[in-house]
């Protein structure tokens, strides 16, 4: 045993003889203490330094740890730790998005403000371009699979045991909670943490959570459907187009003409309406070709099974159709191309050059599901028993318009939940103490969409998780408007009363909606 290990120890046992169980006695290990050589197994610390508070952004004065995990030999996964000097007790970890980790202070401040210490990592590679997935691909034709590894799962598992280390050396104590929230790549990483490492988290919120196959079919099914011919593309113009259509077609059916879809299921507009008639031409109506690829993403796709290969876009989320599919100059085939699409040619296929455009999604998820990738990254699994046995709550939320992971892929994962840990004559109703969805209508991939798309999960998760009071309905906010409504644990919907502020909660209640 090293001096250092020592020094700790005598410190450890005089501050739990001196100091109630409630407190919590902090610098056992000072900040810049926490950058020795050795001090953690597979660990470098390249730095540990004390931020001075900025009142004008809220945030506290906190220690802020640089360091790199080093798992196996061929895993290097950054990681970024804050540690307030008032500390509320528990540890928040922090999601990344596309192919990044998040390791930005603005990913974690509303935490810090509440006196968290947090966690963040770069998910093994050191790229912060969530469109960038080269680290996946050691070669031509080869994965870097250590790479994918920790992207898939190892390096959010390694960043939080290191946190427990670390905070027991700094404040003395472990965390009496830790949570985690993530949205997107974020999200995946929630279920791989509930289903692989039951132990990690107390909490759990994950939002649009990539988990599957058909996130990446749908990119490719939707790049293929909008470019496979100059004539199947559609015009920016045309966007609004559709747009007014839907809603005139289905905006009135949740009792409020809001522009905002409650249940975007239940439209079924069919873009045949806008077929040029005589005389009709350009950005007044749609060819027969750009009405055949707006059903086909509509529709989405189905194999001889019955089972989807990739899912069908919601009706009423068209205001991201130019920057997803139809294309910018920046990115002519859509960020769906560049976004979703290279998990196929750098994870699954190892070849940054691959043409996605020669893809068949009909076979493709069964190609996915069986790579390395697939098997590393997907996390499908819906057995979260151990985590909920335990005591782990999870909040699954998602965008009911988003353009990119499908939210029936949330739906259809939370129902296999219920199915594996519910017990009882009502399985829903025993599944719900553990695990609730929550649907946001108008909201597109994390956020964005004409939907209100701020609410505050954390609140929710600790009131459910500390107070054991489980979340029945959840506020949601717009930035610049007054937008207000709740957002309502599946297979409940907020519907209007019928009258007053549609831009107040209290009018409305949580109901389940009615059959298609």
């Amino acid at each position: 045993m090293n001096r250092r290990s020592l020094i700790f120890i005598a410190k450890l046992t005089l501050c739990s003889a001196l100091i109630p169980s409630q407190a919590f006695p902090g610098d056992l290990l000072s900040c810049s203490e926490l950058d020795a050589d050795g001090l953690f197994n597979n660990t470098k610390v390249k730095s540990a330094k004390t931020i001075a508070p900025k009142p004008e952004a809220g945030l506290p004065n906190y220690c802020e740890v640089q360091a790199t995990i080093k798992p196996v030999r061929g895993s290097n996964v950054g990681v970024v730790y804050r540690f307030p000097s008032v500390w509320n007790g528990k540890l928040y970890a922090v999601g990344g998005g596309g192919f990044a980790g998040n390791m930005s202070v603005e990913a974690v401040s509303a935490a810090l403000k509440k006196g968290y210490a947090t966690a963040s990592n770069d998910l093994g590679h050191e790229s912060a371009n969530s469109l960038d997935a080269n680290f996946a691909v050691e070669s031509p034709g080869k994965a870097n699979e250590d790479a994918i590894t920790d992207f898939g799962y190892r390096a959010t598992n390694v960043t939080v045991k290191l946190a427990k280390q670390i905070i027991i050396e700094h404040y003395g104590k472990n965390p009496i909670k830790s949570y985690f929230e993530g949205c997107s790549t974020g999200g995946r990483q929630g279920l791989a943490e509930m289903q692989r490492y039951a132990e990690d988290f107390d909490g759990v919120i994950a939002g649009a959570p990539v988990y599957n196959a058909l996130v990446y079919t749908n990119s490719v099914y939707r790049v293929q459907a909008f470019h496979a011919k100059p004539e199947s593309n559609l015009m920016p113009e045309h966007v609004p187009l559709i747009s007014k259509a839907v809603m005139e077609a289905c905006d009135a059916k949740d009792g409020i003409k809001d522009g905002i879809l409650s249940d975007p299921r239940q439209c079924k507009w069919d873009p045949a309406e806008l077929l040029c008639k005589a005389g009709q031409s350009g950005a007044q109506c749609l060819s027969q070709s750009q009405v055949d690829t707006v059903r086909k993403v509509y529709d989405g796709l189905k194999g001889a099974d019955g089972k989807w290969r990739a899912m069908p876009l919601m009706r009423g989320g068209e205001i991201d159709w130019v920057t997803r599919m139809i294309g910018t100059p920046e990115m002519p085939r859509g960020l769906n191309a560049v976004l979703g699409s290279p998990f196929v040619s750098h994870l699954v296929k190892n070849d940054p050059k691959y043409d996605i455009m020669s893809f068949d999604p009909d076979k493709g998820v069964e190609e996915i599901q069986k790579s390395f990738a697939g098997d590393r990254v997907l996390q499908e699994n819906p057995d979260i028993s151990r985590f909920t046995r335990r005591g782990g709550k999870l909040i699954l939320w998602h965008g009911f318009n988003d353009p990119g992971p499908s939210p029936l892929s949330t739906i259809e994962y939370y129902e296999k939940v219920v199915e594996a840990i519910g017990s009882g004559a009502d399985k829903a109703a025993d599944a719900q103490k553990s695990a609730r969805l929550f649907l946001a209508p108008g909201v597109g991939h994390c956020r964005g969409g004409v939907g209100p798309d701020q609410f505050d999960m954390l609140s929710a998760l600790e009131a459910w998780s500390e107070k054991n009071e489980a979340p029945e309905r959840i506020i949601a906010t717009k930035a610049g408007s007054n937008l207000m409504r709740p957002l309502c644990p599946y297979p409940k919907l907020a519907k209007y009363k019928g009258d007053g502020d549609s831009n107040d909660p209290a009018n409305f209640t949580c109901a389940v909606p009615d059959a298609n």
